[in-house]
């Protein structure tokens, strides 16, 4: 009998163990199912769900999700804190719809403004708020805190050899959608 105590394992690395014996019983009836592939990107399907689901914890005290969240850092980096809402889309991965309902419920609370553009009278623009700023200054602590402690064991060498493999993945995505 072992006196070393197992790990004790966790709901996610669970249902990632669930998920990697479902894709091997898929690959065992159907040889055609790419298994490492399959597994990779349910595994990044996952964990997207998760870190997001972490980031919304994080940020619920604060009467923010995620989603809100990504449209005021999106902005933020903006060079003049102003993006059209088609622009944003793109940037939180959020249909046209949802970002008109974020973007007012933003407004709403003073965290953004939504003018006409300077160049295109036609076109709104979003534009963070001093208070918007603000508050995305006072919650980055703890947004990056979560950040941090996720990747904590994990070697930098190795996080830098991960960016690098998922810089791969966009440009294989973009290929197979031209290709249809």
């Amino acid at each position: 009998m072992s006196t070393n105590p197992q790990p004790v394992r966790g709901q996610i690395e669970l249902r990632a163990e669930e998920i990697e014996s479902a894709v091997q019983r898929a690959t065992e009836k159907f040889q055609q199912i790419p298994g490492c592939e399959t597994l990779i990107l349910r595994l990044l399907m996952l964990l997207g769900r998760e870190l997001s689901s972490l980031l919304e914890e994080a940020l619920r005290p604060h009467d923010l999700n995620d989603t809100d969240f990504r449209i005021l850092i999106s902005l933020i980096s903006q060079p003049d804190g102003a993006a059209c809402p088609s622009a944003l889309c793109t940037f939180v991965a959020q249909s046209p719809a949802n970002m008109t309902r974020v973007a007012d419920a933003l407004l709403e609370r003073g965290l953004i403004t939504r003018t006409a553009s300077e160049q295109d009278r036609r076109r709104t623009m979003l534009r963070i708020t001093p208070a918007g700023e603000a508050l995305v200054a006072a919650l980055l602590p703890l947004t990056s805190e979560v950040t941090r402690t996720i990747f904590a064991d994990i070697p930098m060498a190795t996080r830098q050899a991960l960016l690098q493999h998922l810089r791969m993945l966009p440009t294989q995505i973009d290929r197979v959608a031209r290709s249809k």
